[in-house]
């Protein structure tokens, strides 16, 4: 038997889903098994490559929540919740400063 690696109790529950990603241009249908304040488990309606990070819309909630996919079985999903720092988006990066590191130099 593995040992529970989990940070906090899971409540067994089933509440329809829905996966988001690709700027809102992507969505699937899941159902949320069980969750915890720092994670969920997933089952999804189709078996879909997803990326490392998305969002998840549960019926009746008008806000979705971030999450970061920490493992996957099948159609299970194992899912941490992204804290609100984890969440704003990189500070914009230089233009200048970009093609100088792509060019190999450094202080341009």
């Amino acid at each position: 038997m593995k040992p529970d690696r989990r940070q906090a109790a899971r409540n067994r529950l089933y509440q329809p889903a829905s996966v988001v990603f690709n700027g809102r241009q992507s969505m699937f249908g899941c159902s949320v098994r069980n969750q915890s304040e720092t994670g969920a488990l997933l089952r999804m309606t189709d078996w879909i490559t997803l990326p490392a990070t998305f969002e998840i819309e549960t019926a009746g909630d008008t806000e979705s929540r971030r999450v970061r996919q920490c493992w996957r079985r099948g159609d299970d999903v194992g899912v941490a919740f992204l804290s609100a720092q984890e969440c704003r988006p990189a500070a914009p990066l230089d233009l200048a400063a970009f093609r100088a590191r792509r060019a190999g130099r450094s202080g341009v």
